[in-house]
């Protein structure tokens, strides 16, 4: 192997190096805002489940007020 052979051969390694450097930062860039997207989800999510319990109170509370409206109108006929 030449001494040109091996110099082609570290510039090519140097480049190589360069590149997975610049990916490595993008990667970390991305992954940040992965991360981020993340946490706005599960927010969200909890957010959402929040409303379906507080939703789920309030149809309790109506339908037990319909059912004692309806046994008060049924025992006032009577």
């Amino acid at each position: 192997m030449s001494n040109d052979d091996f110099n082609l051969i570290l510039y090519r390694l140097d480049k190589i190096e360069e590149t997975l450097s610049q990916i490595h930062a993008e990667v970390k860039r991305t992954n940040g805002r992965v991360n981020e997207l993340e946490k706005v989800n599960a927010e969200y999510d909890g957010r959402q489940a929040a409303r379906r319990k507080n939703e789920m109170i309030a149809a309790t509370v109506i339908s037990g007020l319909l059912v004692a409206s309806a046994v008060w109108f049924v025992q006032a006929a009577i």
